[in-house]
């Protein structure tokens, strides 16, 4: 009998998970629409209808109509064609593509190539929305991203905090950081510029007492130190343009300097774009894996875990 409660219980979970990949699989954006003047609106179910108020991201079956003086850019995710948008157009938004109910859809056009790649790179979000239950750990561990880049504008490190009751050290090469207990789930640090590629460690302390610090990883089954490294120079330079290059394009879409910032390896700017995208946008819900992918890299654990839940419940909503 206990035999069979247990294979019931694992065969349920299965499908549980299996039916949230289903589910997720179906829910990576179709294209971005941008640059909207005039009257310009959405609807996710064809009954009711939203303004457009900024770039917005559309998923399989969703609408847009412009009025008489409404116009919009959209962009195909998959390959990142542009279509210009005039006035009294119905544009129907599919996984196969985009199809003009009323007006006509004019001939596509090459897009921003930096904004082109960063659009075809929405894919296989939804892999941070499947419900992983595992054992729950009582003792006391510290964990956090292995690489990562921070730069002037964006020097913030994050990790996942033990306990109210404990503080840290951090050292990043011949730079050491003593922080004290909060109540945040989130640790954040404001580190100072360095040179190069630095190794960097965490201790978790008690008072005077050393609970435990951050171990080394195995990749390929050697054992590695986390690094991180301070933009500079060139690449500096680089990183710059493309951001005026996505501002120009995508003018308050904090969403794609995510992108850009994912595709950077700096990953705390990624996160906090996406959370001020969201926030800005709390009906774009769909877009909230992106958000999750950062927490992993993060190694954000906790955060993770709490959220994923709270979207569930929204999705089902």
């Amino acid at each position: 009998m206990a035999s069979l409660l247990k294979t019931t219980v694992i065969l349920l979970s299965t499908l549980f998970v299996m039916s949230n990949f289903a589910f997720a699989g179906e829910k990576d954006p179709v294209a971005v629409l941008s640059l909207a003047k005039g009257k310009v609106e959405y609807t996710k179910d064809g009954k009711k209808w939203k303004k457009v108020r900024r770039n917005k991201f559309l998923f399989d079956g969703f609408q847009i109509r412009t009025g008489p003086d409404g116009s919009a850019k959209l962009t195909n995710q998959k390959s990142g064609k542009e279509f210009t948008l005039g006035g009294n157009t119905l544009i129907e938004v599919s996984l196969t593509g985009l199809k003009a109910k009323q007006g006509s859809l004019p001939p596509a056009e090459n897009g921003n190539q930096l904004v082109s790649g960063l659009m075809k790179k929405f894919t296989k979000s939804q892999s941070y929305t499947t419900v992983r239950r595992g054992v729950s750990k009582k003792r006391i561990h510290v964990d956090a991203i292995r690489d990562v880049v921070l730069t002037d504008e964006y020097p913030d490190f994050v990790w996942d905090n033990a306990g109210k009751e404990y503080s840290y050290i951090l050292k990043i090469g011949d730079q050491t950081y003593k922080i004290e207990p909060t109540e945040k789930a989130v640790v954040r640090v404001k580190i100072k510029p360095f040179e190069g590629k630095q190794e960097f460690f965490i201790s978790v302390m008690k008072g005077n007492e050393l609970i435990t610090e951050i171990r080394p990883y195995k990749s390929r089954g050697e054992e590695k130190n986390r690094t991180m490294a301070w933009l500079k120079g060139a690449s500096k330079d680089e990183l710059n343009k493309k951001i005026e290059a996505i501002k120009v394009s995508y003018p308050e879409n904090s969403f794609m300097l995510g992108s850009l910032f994912e595709e950077q390896n700096i990953w705390v700017a990624a996160m906090d774009q996406y959370k001020n995208y969201l926030q800005e946008n709390p009906d774009e819900v769909e877009m909230t894996p992106y958000l999750f992918k950062t927490y992993k890299e993060l190694r954000l654990d906790t955060t993770y875990k709490n959220e994923l839940d709270q979207y569930w419940a929204s999705m089902r909503e």
